[in-house]
C-alpha cells in the first residue's frame, strides 16, 4: 500500500526535566525544535470534548502522524507558529485488519506563555 504524502511540516521540541536556568536551579527545559514531515493535523470533531489522560486534558489539536514518528508526552510540537503539548502516547493504529500502517495521531494542547 502507497504511502500517504507528508505536506506538512511541525517543530519538534524534545522535553527534558533536568534543565538548567540562569541562577543553576534545575527547571524544566524543551530543546530547540526540529523539523518533523507530518501528514496533517486538525480539531476533533464532537459535541463533548476529547479528553486524555488522568488530569482530563482536554484534546485541542489532533496530529497525524507517519509511522515511526516519536515523541514523549509533555514534548512540544510547533504548528504553524504556535506551540502545543503532548498528552499522553501517540495513538497507533499499526493493528488493523488491513495489513498496513497508516501512522498515529498525537493528541496536542495549547501551550500558554
Amino acid at each position: 500500500m502507497a504511502e500517504f504524502p507528508l505536506l506538512f511540516t511541525v517543530g519538534h521540541r524534545i522535553y527534558s526535566a533536568g534543565a538548567e536556568d540562569d541562577w543553576g536551579n534545575t527547571v524544566s527545559g524543551w530543546a530547540d525544535p526540529v523539523d518533523k514531515p507530518v501528514y496533517g493535523w486538525g480539531t476533533p470533531v464532537t459535541s463533548e470534548p476529547k479528553l486524555a489522560g488522568h488530569d482530563r486534558d482536554v484534546v485541542e489539536i489532533e496530529l497525524l502522524v507517519p509511522p515511526g514518528f516519536e515523541c514523549s508526552p509533555r514534548d512540544r510540537m510547533v504548528l504553524e507558529g504556535e506551540e502545543y503539548e503532548v498528552i499522553g502516547g501517540t495513538e497507533m493504529y499499526d493493528h488493523n485488519p488491513f495489513g498496513w500502517n497508516p501512522g498515529g495521531v498525537i493528541n496536542l494542547k495549547a501551550v500558554n506563555p
